[in-house]
């Protein structure tokens, strides 16, 4: 069976058959959890109600017969765990998806469906392990980057981790259509919340596996360390072999660093900086392509204000050439920043589906570049708008899903963005 959608109204009716069991066990695991304490009780009874206030939301920006979440950790360990547990019923067939590349499939999706028992029963067990949910240690980065050849191919995506929609399309396109592709790098999210079975099936085993030389990397994102991290930094391990969630590459003319902005979220510490400073020194006058799952700044969603702070240095010296990162589900290119001269690009649109922004225009069947212009907080910039051809359901109601192609020759780059099955929706572009 396919991936597991677990929809806000499925938790809701289940709820409603027994409002006051469903309320006492939450009560009593909240009690265990915090060993009487009143205020810590408290909290955890807060968490819980802002969980199932941020899983309504979640299907309020993606509908109901699709896949969504939300950017809460116990919510999305709820999924997690429901997803794991629950009986389901199919709500989609695989089906055969035809566009000018070709054709594709579109994997098959099923729903959960439980009722009030089934809930009851894993909220007395399961909202005590969510309570109480541990970090994986850090990680030390190494202090040497790895070489990548000068003419190196890299593809690129973000928030990729469903096993759906796009994300198998980009799998396929990657290992069969790409003639060369010497990294492949994700920039983090695998849903719900990053647990161990979720990374074995979504990342790990749905990895576009080339062999080779190619290497592979992975950055952290926040619903990874919704369960932790636990699954994610063992993966890195033993099937990335990637030293750490930062790391640096470099050839002769370049150097692209991955940062770790989910360990501390939407942030960095004082640590990961110093090492970044230390990686940028020891590279010379390479320039600089920083990588991260969260944003620096956004003309859609949330600023990056912490990030900015935390690297002020390097973008005041206007260090950075580009940022590429994700956590937004859409393809944002930025014009260059008036301050810091970097481009800014958002590539989160791997492999979740979203509502299209309707509110600057998106509409209609077929791909279009909208512009958004500048405002206090962010340069101008274009959103990449269409139909999500894998979402068979409600195509024209879902932005499109795809990836990055980046290629290098000496001191020149290129950057060009493709549909999941390969089909150019940009120019290949200088960078």
């Amino acid at each position: 069976m396919g991936t597991p959608v677990v929809p806000y109204s499925e938790l809701q009716d289940a709820y409603n058959q027994d409002p006051d069991r469903v309320q006492q066990q939450v009560y009593q695991a909240a009690d265990q959890a915090s060993g009487g304490d009143p205020v810590q009780r408290a909290t955890l009874i807060a968490q819980w109600n802002d969980a199932i206030s941020a899983l309504e939301d979640g299907d309020k920006k993606t509908g109901t017969g699709v896949l969504g979440t939300s950017q809460n950790a116990i919510a999305s360990q709820l999924q997690s765990m429901i997803a794991a547990q629950a009986p389901t019923q199919l709500l989609q067939a695989r089906q055969t998806v035809s566009t000018a590349a070709g054709v594709s499939e579109a994997e098959e999706t099923v729903q959960v469906k439980f009722d009030n028992n089934d809930l009851i029963g894993w909220l007395g067990t399961g909202l005590r392990i969510l309570f109480h949910t541990k970090p994986h240690p850090w990680v030390t980065p190494s202090e040497t980057a790895e070489s990548i050849p000068d003419d190196a191919c890299i593809a690129v995506f973000g928030d990729w981790g469903t096993g759906m929609y796009g994300a198998p399309v980009i799998k396929n396109t990657i290992v069969n259509k790409l003639t060369r592709c010497d990294v492949i790098l994700h920039l983090g999210d695998t849903y719900y919340s990053g647990a161990d079975d979720e990374i074995q099936r979504r990342l790990v085993g749905d990895w576009p596996m080339r062999g080779g030389s190619t290497i592979n990397r992975t950055l952290n994102g926040n619903h990874e360390m919704y369960s932790g991290g636990i699954g994610y930094f063992n993966a890195l391990q033993t099937f990335f072999h990637q030293s750490a969630s930062c790391f640096a590459m470099q050839n002769t003319n370049w150097l692209l660093v991955g940062l770790d902005t989910a360990y501390k979220d939407f942030d960095l510490d004082a640590a990961q900086v110093a090492w970044l400073k230390r990686i940028v020194a020891a590279a010379g006058s390479r320039k600089l392509l920083l990588c991260s799952h969260h944003q620096l700044f956004s003309q859609l969603d949330d600023q990056g204000p912490k990030l900015q702070v935390a690297l002020a240095d390097l973008l005041e010296q206007q260090r950075i050439t580009a940022w590429f990162w994700g956590h937004e589900h859409r393809l944002v290119l930025y014009e260059p920043h008036s301050m810091w001269a970097l481009k800014g690009r958002c590539v989160g649109h791997g492999g979740f589906p979203s509502f299209r922004d309707t509110s600057i225009g998106a509409k209609g069947n077929i791909y279009q570049w909208i512009k958004v212009p500048a405002d206090p907080h962010a340069p101008a910039a274009r959103v990449l708008d269409g139909p999500n051809f894998w979402v068979t359901q409600a195509p024209e109601q879902y932005s499109p899903n795809g990836f990055l192609f980046l290629e290098f020759n000496g001191p020149n780059a290129w950057e060009t963005y493709r549909t999941p099955d390969n089909i150019a929706v940009s120019d290949r572009m200088p960078l």
